[in-house]
């Protein structure tokens, strides 16, 4: 009897930790989304500077998760991820009108990221 418990307490404290991390990082790709709208919002004004504050906020917001985010995401992800970040932050500096299509780029690759730690038919088989 004692085992059925232990083993009940423990398949709990996994569905804790699944349910935790799901939350985490719906919360943190929020935040970065949040900041990449008011990017382009103030890219869209063609005020590069609150543009580029936008988006330095959201990478900062990520990588201050940064122990959180190199356990739990894919590295070759979170480097896709950091390369779309370098690319629009260029873009925007050099007001380069083609940052839209960086912007989307960097926007899948976090969309991705987040849908891939969602339980679904593909994330299971």
């Amino acid at each position: 009897m004692k085992r059925e418990l232990w083993a009940a307490l423990l398949l709990l404290l996994l569905a804790a930790g699944s349910l935790w991390h799901l939350r985490s990082a719906d919360r943190l790709t929020g935040l970065v989304e949040d900041s990449l709208d008011r990017a382009e919002q103030a890219a869209r004004q063609e005020d590069y500077e609150a543009a580029l504050a936008a988006l330095r906020e959201g990478r900062r917001q990520w990588q201050a998760s940064g122990v959180y985010v190199q356990i739990f995401f894919r590295h070759p992800d979170l480097d896709s991820l950091q390369g779309a970040f370098a690319a629009l932050e260029q873009l925007l500096r050099q007001e380069d009108r083609a940052w839209p299509a960086a912007l989307e780029l960097l926007r899948y690759h976090l969309e991705t990221l987040d849908r891939m730690e969602h339980v679904s038919p593909g994330t299971v088989f």
